[in-house]
């Protein structure tokens, strides 16, 4: 019986071992694959990286993680007039490298927040957008021919990684031509890729863009 009860307490001092060594390796492996795409996407901040599931090293010993969840605020991309006011992405089944300089997801689902202040900045003709009081419309002050007009407008996902405005609304008919005119597209950088925009909301602090893929790169 005390033999038994010895083996118990090694087998539990065991098994809190194993779970601290695991917790600590998820650490250190989320705060390297979080360097890993703050240098290759050119953040200022280094984004918050979770990797899920238990236990972790046996993931990392297949070099495959069930699924890691990504999020950064302020990503400026030079690529993209537009930046973006946060990112979340969550991915599963994550391919690895041993250094974590590459890792590929099976699918992926994120969304992505654009103040209002930095889409108008991305428009022409002096654009500025804010809320439009429902989910798919912005309210617009543009310039169109040399004339400001103010309305709503319907805000979508366009072809490629856009985000278009149209359909301008200045609640006078008689000025219906500069509503068929107005359709500016801005696109959206510095998604993973593999990403694609699939649907867009405007909300009072700005305007959130969902995106969905397979076969998705965190790096690079």
């Amino acid at each position: 019986m005390r033999n038994l009860r010895r083996l118990l307490i090694t087998l539990v001092i065991l098994f809190g071992l194993f779970v601290a060594a695991d917790r600590i390796a998820v650490r250190i492996a989320e705060n390297q694959a979080a360097g890993k795409i703050q240098s290759s996407r050119g953040m200022a901040t280094k984004p918050d990286v979770t990797i899920e599931g238990f236990p972790f090293l046996t993931q990392l010993i297949g070099s495959k993680l069930d699924e890691v969840k990504l999020h950064a605020n302020d990503v400026k991309v030079a690529t993209s007039k537009v930046q973006l006011g946060s990112i979340d992405a969550d991915l599963v089944g994550v391919k690895v490298s041993s250094d974590y300089s590459s890792a590929v997801a099976d699918s992926a689902t994120g969304k992505v927040m654009i103040g209002y202040a930095d889409l108008s900045a991305a428009l022409p003709n002096h654009t500025t957008v804010s809320y439009g009081g429902s989910p798919g419309k912005v309210q617009v002050t543009t310039t169109i021919g040399g004339q400001q007009f103010s309305g709503t407008a319907d805000i979508a996902v366009s072809g490629g990684n856009n985000v278009s405005l149209s359909n301008l609304d200045t609640g006078n008919p008689l000025v219906s031509l500069a509503g068929d005119l107005f359709a500016p597209e801005v696109p959206v950088a510095g998604l993973p890729n593999g990403l694609k925009l699939t649907s867009v909301d405007a909300e009072k602090n700005g305007v959130y863009v969902a995106a969905s893929g397979t076969d998705v790169h965190l790096n690079g």
